[in-house]
């Protein structure tokens, strides 16, 4: 039986949700989107016994003494007895702790004169334990001196021996008259005075897997307290960070999965057009990427846009693959290691349900909130996750910048695209490390590549919708066809819920997905008939403060997120908790607790006279959007480094630049990952947004002065993005903003077939630390490297 949200606080009693202008819904109280319905039964008592001895005396039992007996129905609400009893005790754990962080100095300085009994005392002390209560007392303080001195607070005072009481004025002479037998004990003592006793904190410099191996054998309250205080090992040194006390991370466990061949086709219900080999081998993993085929792995050859997994065959078997599954006939007698063949119609259609099958179907023992949307995805699944952490339920997130298995347990991952399998298999070491809801980001490229056909989604979330990724999915209409796929899925008003962004064009046709009966949430900053909008609400450069209408009340918040973009965010996280009957302080205290999202209007402060802001912005309507926010906090010029990515959307080249060009009062286009296009053809793409073209840009450099154009902006283009980014940074003076559109969060370049590091945020660091070392040699930025008009 799955352990979806049995460890949920109680919520708030059902309320009506209106989606006016959008036809009524059914509303119900939030079901914590349970992945299973139970039927609730009374059970009856029998009125009366009924013999069970026939007339000719023989035994003949009530039918109904066979059924099976009914389950009571569920007075706790899904919350066990010791479910509440946990609680109890992590609260009660937790004021401890609490107590003992605030007087942690007079605990200490009460034992630090105390010495350390021996070993063999305090389990002397275990044995005859009873009616001593000083004893008892003092047992407790040697094993909280004990503990002390484990941890680092305190240094080791052990007990002195009679030897070191005796006088240094001792002589031989004195030892000489000692008897034949105490001659004997004596040289045993000096033996054994060359051992010392080795404490657990000077232990720590034991081999990893000792430790490691230590850890396993103790719970986990103890191996948490280890890991807290291993900065305390080293009494030498006074650099203890009390910040971070206290603060700890849980250990997160890799889960393993195995199952035969032929289990595994019989789960997933993937009907083979033909097999061959043994299909009882037994499978360790799944992959469809060679590079990453280990040993014992099912290898899934599927065709893609770019390349063919069947001729990677041989690389997958010489990396330990034990069986294949492909969509046409291959030969596995000239394989090392294949000892069976899957023959299906489309190996990409079957990939996801063979990934759910083998990692045990993960996403139904979540609660899962799916995010689409062209913008805003990323802080909103954020924002969500802070909240329903603040509800007190581990949450993990899947989105474009990190993977969390819940709390501030992040994964490494080389990818931030994950595919079928990597979701599968995230959210299955989610689940196995007690993961009770996860927050995801579902693209248009996932949905329509099937990514996300086997994660079961509970709630449907849109931000808005607008032209992006055309290169790729062809049409606009095809493009929200791909995001309708999340809305089609809610089919359950029991358990799935609809949060729609009302301000946008597409909002009816998403509602419209899926069944009719699933209650739906509004949000809107324009349309004062959403369930949740902004009665009123305050931009500025370090906080964004709102005040909220909801179906449950008026929330105040206050966010460390910026811009009028950011509110639309805000509101889609208030929506789920409204829709989920979410306490209204846990909503505001999961919401404020976000203060910046990576690569997502990040503020750059190296203490200079100017703003510099890092976005994610690769769309017209989100670098609109952006650039409206920072023309609110009033700059004296808005500086704006943007640039297009090759091999993707063309059409979309010059209305960026025209967006910038209007919105900004100096524009410097650049390269953004052109790869194997050539960055001079994405540059003269964009300045068609302003009726130019390479020719008469090269043209103006010739004579080293580049006109304004008819707005009175002024636009530059540098193919070097490094050297874009310096120059904008060199060209802030106080009261500017400068804004670096584009990449955000991502620490990559790519040029042709190199991968290269680079990090927006890191070049306007090392370009305001360089631009300081000029000012402060005297030289003028203000107008490098281009010249202004008053300069001729």
């Amino acid at each position: 039986m799955p352990l979806t949200f049995h460890s949920l606080p109680s919520f708030l009693p059902p309320f009506h949700i209106s989606s006016s202008p959008i036809p009524e819904h059914n509303s119900l109280p939030f079901p914590l989107c349970l992945k299973q319905s139970f039927p609730t039964t009374t059970t009856t008592s029998r009125s009366s016994a009924v013999s069970a001895i026939g007339p000719d005396g023989k035994f003949y039992p009530n039918p109904s003494d066979d059924d099976p007996p009914v389950a009571p129905e569920d007075s706790m609400h899904g919350v066990s007895k010791f479910q509440q009893i946990q609680r109890q005790a992590a609260r009660a754990r937790k004021l401890q702790e609490e107590e003992f962080k605030k007087n942690q100095s007079i605990f200490v300085d009460a034992l630090a004169e105390i010495e350390d009994p021996p070993e063999s005392s305090i389990s002397a002390n275990d044995e005859t334990s009873g009616d001593d209560l000083f004893g008892e007392i003092d047992k407790a303080l040697a094993l909280k001196r004990k503990e002390f001195v484990k941890q680092g607070l305190l240094k080791p005072n052990p007990k002195k021996n009679e030897s070191q009481v005796v006088s240094g004025a001792q002589t031989e002479a004195d030892i000489d008259e000692l008897e034949p037998e105490e001659e004997v004990d004596l040289e045993e003592i000096k033996e054994l005075s060359g051992l010392t006793e080795i404490s657990e904190a000077d232990d720590a410099g034991g081999s990893e897997e000792e430790k490691e191996e230590e850890r396993s054998e103790r719970s986990d309250f103890e191996a948490s307290n280890e890991l807290n205080n291993a900065e305390f090992s080293d009494l030498s040194s006074f650099d203890i960070d009390f910040d971070e006390f206290g603060k700890s991370k849980a250990r997160i466990f890799e889960p393993k999965f195995r199952m035969s061949l032929a289990e595994l086709l019989d789960e997933s219900k993937v009907v083979p057009v033909s097999v061959y080999g043994n299909l009882e081998l037994e499978i360790s993993g799944i992959q469809h990427d060679s590079r990453l085929v280990e040993s014992g792995d099912l290898f899934v050859c599927c065709v893609g846009r770019n390349t063919d997994g069947h001729l990677y065959l041989s690389e997958a078997d010489k990396r330990g693959a034990v069986a294949v599954v492909a969509s046409k006939e291959i030969d596995i007698e000239e394989t090392l290691g294949c000892k069976a063949l899957v023959i299906v119609e489309d190996t990409s259609a079957v990939l996801a349900s063979l990934a759910a099958s083998f990692y045990r179907y993960p996403s139904k023992n979540m609660s899962v909130i799916g995010i689409t949307g062209t913008n805003g995805k990323t802080t909103t699944a954020y924002l969500i996750k802070g909240m329903y952490e603040a509800m007190g339920l581990r949450t993990g997130l899947l989105s474009t910048v990190a993977y969390y298995v819940h709390g501030d347990n992040k994964l490494d991952s080389s990818s931030t695209t994950p595919d079928a399998v990597l979701i599968q298999k995230l959210m299955a070491k989610m689940v196995h490390n007690g993961t009770e809801a996860m927050v995801m980001e579902a693209s248009s490229h996932g949905l329509a590549l099937g990514r996300c056909d086997e994660v079961d989604f509970d709630i449907a979330v849109l931000t808005n919708m607008t032209r992006d990724h055309l290169d790729f999915h062809g049409t606009e209409e095809e493009y929200r066809n791909s995001k309708a796929k999340l809305f089609s899925r809610m089919v359950d008003p029991e358990r799935h819920r609809k949060i729609v962004n009302i301000d946008d064009p597409n909002a009816t046709f998403f509602i419209a997905q899926g069944s009719p009966d699933v209650p739906i949430v509004t949000f809107a900053m324009d349309n004062k008939n959403a369930d949740v909008h902004p009665l009123k609400f305050e931009l500025s450069l370090f906080e964004t403060q709102i005040l909220v209408n909801t179906p449950q009340g008026i929330l105040e918040i206050s966010s460390g997120l910026l811009g009028r973009h950011n509110i639309y965010n805000i509101l889609a996280a208030v929506a789920v908790g409204i829709a989920v009957g979410a306490p209204l302080e846990d909503i505001v205290r999961g919401v404020e607790e976000v203060d910046t999202v990576p690569g997502r209007c990040e503020l750059i402060d190296e203490e200079q006279a100017f703003g510099v802001i890092v976005d994610y912005a690769h769309t017209p309507d989100a670098l609109s959007r952006l650039l409206d926010y920072v023309r609110e906090l009033n700059p004296r010029r808005i500086i704006t480094v943007v640039g297009c990515a090759g091999e993707s959307d063309r059409g979309k080249r010059p209305i960026m630049t025209k967006i910038a060009t209007d919105k900004s009062d100096v524009t410097i286009l650049t390269s953004d990952n052109p790869k194997n296009e050539d960055p001079l053809d994405i540059l003269d793409d964009m300045l068609v947004g302003v009726g130019w073209t390479m020719q008469d840009y090269l043209k103006h450099g010739e004579n080293d002065y580049y006109p304004p154009l008819p707005n009175g902006h002024r636009l530059f283009l540098h193919d070097i993005r490094r050297v874009a980014v310096r120059c904008a940074v060199a060209m802030g003076e106080e009261g500017d903003m400068v804004v670096v559109a584009g990449k955000g969060h991502e620490t990559y370049q790519i040029e042709g077939d190199k991968n290269e590091f680079f990090d927006d945020r890191e070049e306007c660091r090392e370009a305001l630390h360089y631009v300081d070392e000029l000012h402060q040699a005297g030289i003028d930025t203000s107008e490098f490297p281009w010249r202004l008009p008053e300069s001729h």
